[in-house]
């Protein structure tokens, strides 16, 4: 299973991501994401990559030197708690604050985010890429394996806590933040035909959190992969979600940037 990440790139450089710039990534995971950023800054850029997972954070570190990024620095922290992380930080600001799929398994990112303000630069940004469901999943032809697929995903995540509305709730997590809110960008995902996860991948991939829930068991998923399998053809087409991506910015008290 291989994921581009062509499309987060597209939206990141939009929203302002640049060459040279010093960058506090949130939720890095196994370093997907960290690696783009490390190739948008550029050798005279800096990437700072948080999370809170040790297993995470060893794989990012492994894929990067691999892919010889030096200009990355990692840090284990719980992003829900105050960000005491970067008191022991030899940086004095970063020109922006950046990360995908991450607000939404939040409790609270509004608050989470203007706890970081006081180490963002004034004018600096704040770049997210978000899941949201809230209108999907969306088609026309029968597709009830894939409708079947996407409910039991759905309620997992409702059951973990996540905001599946985090695309439409960006401006204003944003804007509460003490951020002013710029721009937002929204796209389809029509499964298998962008560089996301299939359906029936997401569904192999996420075995193990169902196994853990009451959701759905191993072999009900087992069962449904190759019914999904059977309902892609060429001519079916299936919005599993959209991508939102926002951009908002720091100001100074004047409401200027610096």
């Amino acid at each position: 299973m291989i994921r581009s990440n062509a499309t987060t790139e597209r939206l990141f450089r939009t929203a302002g991501l640049s060459v040279g710039m010093s960058i506090l990534e949130l939720g890095c995971g196994p370093g997907e994401v960290t690696e783009l950023l490390s190739e948008l800054v550029g050798p005279a850029g800096r990437v700072l990559a948080v999370d809170r997972s040790d297993e995470m954070l060893a794989r990012a570190e492994t894929n990067l030197k691999k892919a010889g990024k030096k200009n990355v620095r990692f840090v284990r922290a719980d992003l829900s708690n105050a960000p005491e992380y970067l008191n022991n930080v030899d940086h004095p600001s970063f020109d922006a604050v950046a990360g995908r799929r991450v607000l939404m398994y939040l409790a609270s990112p509004d608050r989470v985010l203007a706890g970081l303000l006081p180490w963002l630069r004034e004018g600096g940004l704040v770049v997210f890429e978000e899941a949201d469901s809230t209108i999907c999943p969306g088609h026309v032809a029968a597709m009830p394996a894939h409708e079947r697929g996407a409910f039991l995903l759905g309620k997992l995540l409702s059951e973990e806590g996540v905001d599946q509305s985090m695309g439409f709730h960006l401006p204003a997590t944003l804007s509460n933040a003490g951020l002013r809110f710029e721009r937002i960008w929204a796209e389809a995902v029509i499964d298998g035909q962008g560089d996301q996860y299939t359906l029936g991948e997401l569904l192999q991939l996420l075995k193990p959190r169902f196994e853990s829930s009451d959701v759905a068991t191993i072999s009900e998923i087992e069962s449904l992969l190759p019914q999904i399998e059977m309902e892609r053809e060429p001519i079916n087409v299936f919005v599993s979600g959209m991508r939102f991506c926002a951009k908002a910015r720091k100001v100074n008290e004047s409401g200027a940037d610096a």
